[in-house]
């Protein structure tokens, strides 16, 4: 295992952890992932993630490539949520709802970062303290991000946080995944171990139904045998235009459990999905247009796909679903493993 790091300004340092066969770099500008390099079926590498050459295309990107978004991860109905009594007023910056956190952008935040290195793995840990009232939230939340690489070509996202007052949390990484490295993900096979889906109206809000996927409109949304990304995504409403909807997993934040796995047939890259949340929003990158990445590729619809863990959706106005409320003397904590493997 190793750990190297380069300074890329002032504030900002780049950490590249290698296992001598899976490799990741990642920025502590809101804890982003630059580049996963794994080998690919002819023996080369293939970096899986799109992203920016440049500090500064991470700086001025719009689409939460690769960080870490919060406090509240995906969509809250209408900007608002009522919590003991009082109501809070987030930004709306989708529409009439908010999302990702609204306009003040943890991506966009300089983390403190340490690296470390043991016998079996390597990683980075990041921090950051978000004051009471930021993003219009309630209480002082420390939070604690940790990208561990062990020998078995697993990358664990590993989210903790803490609070003085009782508030709404649900962390995740939007990482844009790409197994082919270039092209659509149209093609890639996906496999979901996601018997529901959370129902959503035309803005994406859940309704606070469950649909069984297997009674999804011709099972548009059944993932439990595999199946490629674009057979079914035509069904979608245009205005939606993919994939956009959370997936409910069998877990219930006490175990991690397998949640699925998606591949390339072209490059024989997997990547197998584990979490402790209830949640996992897969994106088919539908709202991408014209964004130049890395390479000066140009980023279009459909060249990404994102496998964001989380809690349900617009939790904090759905007393039905599991509660998203981080309570002091508690211990916010998610959990994601990503297994790489290459199919001959």
């Amino acid at each position: 295992m190793t750990v190297t790091s380069k300074y890329l300004d002032s504030e900002v340092t780049s950490y590249t952890v290698s296992n001598g066969t899976v490799t990741f770099s990642a920025i502590n500008l809101g804890c982003s992932l630059t580049e996963l390099l794994v080998p690919a079926r002819d023996g080369r590498l293939v970096d899986i993630l799109q992203g920016f050459d440049t500090l500064a295309g991470y700086r001025a990107g719009k689409d939460s490539h690769n960080c870490v978004v919060g406090r509240f991860a995906n969509r809250i109905a209408k900007s608002r949520f009522t919590l003991n009594g009082a109501e809070y007023a987030l930004d709306a910056n989708d529409g009439e709802n908010s999302l990702h956190g609204g306009f003040f952008r943890w991506e966009k935040q300089v983390w403190q970062a340490e690296s470390f290195s043991e016998a079996d793995c390597a990683g980075v840990r990041f921090y950051r303290q978000s004051d009471d009232g930021e993003q219009h939230y309630p209480g002082t939340l420390k939070v604690c991000v940790t990208y561990t690489l062990n020998t078995k070509n697993e990358l664990t996202l590993h989210y903790e946080a803490v609070t003085d007052k009782a508030t709404p949390v649900n962390l995740t990484n939007h990482a844009y995944f790409n197994l082919d490295g270039e092209g659509t993900v149209l093609d890639h096979v996906v496999q979901l171990d996601c018997d529901q889906i959370l129902a959503v109206d035309g803005a994406l809000i859940p309704t606070g139904a469950l649909l069984d996927v297997a009674q999804t409109d011709g099972g548009t949304f059944d993932f439990r045998t595999p199946k490629k990304v674009g057979k079914d995504i035509a069904k979608i409403p245009e205005n939606i235009g993919g994939y956009d909807h959370c997936f409910v997993t069998h877990a219930d934040e006490s175990t991690v459990v397998r949640a699925g796995a998606v591949w390339s047939e072209k490059t024989g890259i997997k990547m197998e999905i584990e979490t402790n949340q209830r949640g996992m929003q897969m994106y088919s990158g539908n709202f991408l247009k014209g964004v130049a990445g890395k390479s000066g590729v140009v980023y279009q619809k459909h060249s990404g796909i994102c496998f964001e863990t989380q809690r349900f959706p617009d939790a904090p106005n759905h007393p039905e679903f599991p509660s998203c409320i981080l309570q002091p003397n508690d211990t916010y904590n998610a959990v994601t493993v990503l297994r790489f493997s290459t199919e001959k």
